[in-house]
């Protein structure tokens, strides 16, 4: 009940404060023109015909939506692969903003933020020391101490400090055995090898490197004392170890494993006994998916055939997993939580405005698998990786009766609460950082991309992203007949159709979004299972009223129409459908983006993709 109360006093609060921290920061959305914003939707709209209005009233309206049935094609009555494009150019439809238009616009800014957040932690910023600085002291006073062995606390310590290009004093054997540390963990490749925005640039590569190597189960108990003794010695290092824990796990998710942090407080305080194993420097964090391959797998083979995907939506419809944020949930957690109503739509508040046919319901899973996959590579550094075992009228008619047509005035894919949900993992996270670096700090940070870092401001993008995810759930609302009131409302659902309008500008919607991220290692089969992102593809869908919404004709004066009233037809609407093409797979090779393209481009169907992977 108090996870309930928390969310809900985070919904009401982002949207009082959400239009308004818009419009102080100044958005810098593309525009094509200086045109004023659309105006907002309503529950109750008017269709203007000749000589009456048509007032419609949606609020008991039933929206029907329905995807056709896979068909077959061809002599052998085989099926033709739907083809995938690397990017959602050209896909979609002109004035309609599909689920996965909004996704792909969530990534690029996701990978970017966590970009921008991973150099500010690394270097210091605001009130946050910064991980170098942990490094540098905390490696100084273990290069002082005797040799340990390869691959013991000392050692992975002193060579995450290398991979930081930290010029720490290290001498003989102490120098040795940090050396044979780092070959032996850079010759893992399921630990070592950068993936995802990682890859952008050599800072980003040696940070994913360090904190990798740094995830390491210490073992030893005498070094595990001399790493916490180490902490315990500086309060700054001491700060900046637990500042940045704290920090992952609202970035991430909680930890999976135990840190250091009960120690240091021990051996501050005189009374410290170190233990032999099971504890680490920077543990890596929890996920649904991680939590149960490990509760079905930890201690027996993997069946053939077993998706990891398709079980965890499974148990999320039973009830037996919940995906509703906890109060120690990081953000991973409210971007899976925002998931949930693609694959139970029932459970959502709209429901009761919406049909939608079974191969629609199947869609959404699929959006559910391919949004999950790139959410989940946006945290693959820090993400744990388990390793379980009509009529016309008449000739005669004089004056014929005026024909009315009412459709369905969808702009925005009709998927309120996960839009809803997202703006509120937003807020979550702009808390986070502001509580990390401080709040004028984020204004000096800049959102990352491969080709560098954006021009507005990290606290400006965030207020954007607020925006166009709120304006997406107000949108999406008002158009299947759910009255959502306020003043941030109406900014935010225009905002929303000012970014649709000019999607096309949108630099982030062109990106190239393809990719593999691992879920758990088989140690059976001495493989990695991996979730892989193939690109788009699109599907017609038809939405019509499956319960027409009440309506009243009025004059063009205003006044309510009399005498011979237009005929009024309900008619549907057509829209070419964008969605994402992914697939659950084992391989022996895990391919950072730049590889995995290059595959994606060389094989080009989504079947001859996954054969030849290896």
């Amino acid at each position: 009940m108090q996870g309930k109360l928390r969310l809900a006093v985070a919904l009401a609060t982002w949207m009082v404060v959400s239009a308004a921290g818009l419009a102080a920061r100044g958005a810098e959305v593309p525009r094509r023109d200086e045109s004023p914003p659309p105006k907002a939707p309503q529950v109750v709209w008017e269709v203007q015909g000749k000589k009456f209005v048509v007032r419609v009233d949606g609020s008991g309206q039933v929206l029907a939506v329905g995807l056709p049935e896979d068909s077959a094609f061809g002599d052998d009555m085989g099926t033709i692969e739907a083809p995938i494009q690397p990017t959602l150019t050209g896909l979609g439809s002109e004035h309609f903003v599909s689920a996965s238009a909004l996704a792909q616009k969530a990534k690029q800014f996701d990978d970017g933020l966590y970009a921008a957040v991973e150099l500010a932690a690394q270097n210091g910023l605001g009130k946050f020391p910064g991980k170098r600085l942990l490094l540098r002291e905390v490696g100084t006073r273990l290069a002082r101490l005797p040799a340990d062995q390869p691959g013991q606390p000392g050692s992975i310590v002193l060579a995450a400090g290398r991979l930081a290009r930290l010029d720490l004093p290290l001498k003989g054997r102490v120098q040795a055995t940090m050396d044979a540390t780092l070959r032996d963990f850079l010759a893992d490749e399921l630990r070592s090898k950068p993936l995802g925005f990682y890859t952008w640039s050599n800072d980003l590569r040696a940070i994913f490197q360090q904190d990798r190597l740094l995830q390491t189960e210490l073992k030893g108990r005498s070094g595990i004392a001399a790493v916490v003794e180490a902490l315990a010695a500086d309060s700054q290092s001491r700060a900046a170890y637990e500042s940045y824990l704290r920090l992952t796990e609202k970035l991430t998710n909680p930890l999976a494993h135990p840190d250091l942090r009960p120690l240091v407080e021990q051996a501050a305080a005189g009374r410290f006994e170190a233990p032999e194993d099971k504890v680490h420097f920077f543990p890596p964090s929890v996920s649904h998916e991680g939590a149960l391959v490990m509760r079905l797998f930890g201690d027996r083979p993997i069946p053939e055939g077993f998706n990891l995907a398709d079980a965890l939506i499974e148990r999320v419809r039973s009830g037996e997993i919940e995906l509703e944020p906890k109060e120690n949930s990081g953000w991973y957690d409210y971007q899976t939580w925002a998931l949930e109503p693609l694959i139970v739509p029932e459970r959502m508040p709209e429901h009761e405005h919406l049909e939608l046919n079974d191969e629609y319901r199947k869609q959404l899973v699929e959006l559910f698998k391919g949004i999950l996959t790139l959410t989940r590579e946006t945290h693959v550094k820090q993400l744990e990786i388990p390793a379980p075992a009509a009529a016309a009228p008449g000739d005669d008619d004089p004056e014929p009766r005026e024909t009315i047509f009412v459709g369905p005035q969808l702009t925005v894919e009709p998927l309120p609460a996960m839009y809803l949900r997202r703006a509120v993992g937003y807020h979550f996270v702009r808390t986070v950082l502001e509580e990390t670096f401080g709040a004028d700090a984020i204004t000096k940070m800049h959102r990352m991309t491969a080709r560098g870092p954006v021009a507005i401001d990290l606290a400006g993008e965030l207020d954007q992203m607020h925006a166009l995810f709120h304006g997406a759930y107000v949108a999406s609302s008002r158009q299947m007949g759910i009255e959502v009131q306020g003043e941030a409302a109406d900014a935010d659902a225009s905002a929303l159709l000012a970014w649709a309008r000019d999607i096309a500008i949108d630099a982030d919607m062109g990106q190239d979004a393809r990719a593999m991220v691992p879920v758990f290692y088989d140690q059976m089969r001495k493989k990695t299972k991996v979730w892989v992102f193939l690109g788009w593809s699109a599907k017609p869908v038809t939405v019509h009223f499956a319960k027409q919404p009440e309506f009243e004709v009025l004059g063009t004066d205003g006044k309510k129409a009399t005498g011979r009233l237009p005929e009024v037809l309900f008619t549907s609407g057509y829209y070419a459908l964008a969605y994402p093409v992914s697939a659950e797979v084992y391989v022996t090779r895990l391919m950072n983006r730049d590889e995995f393209r290059r595959h994606c481009d060389r094989y080009k169907t989504r079947a001859a993709i996954l054969k030849n992977l290896r």
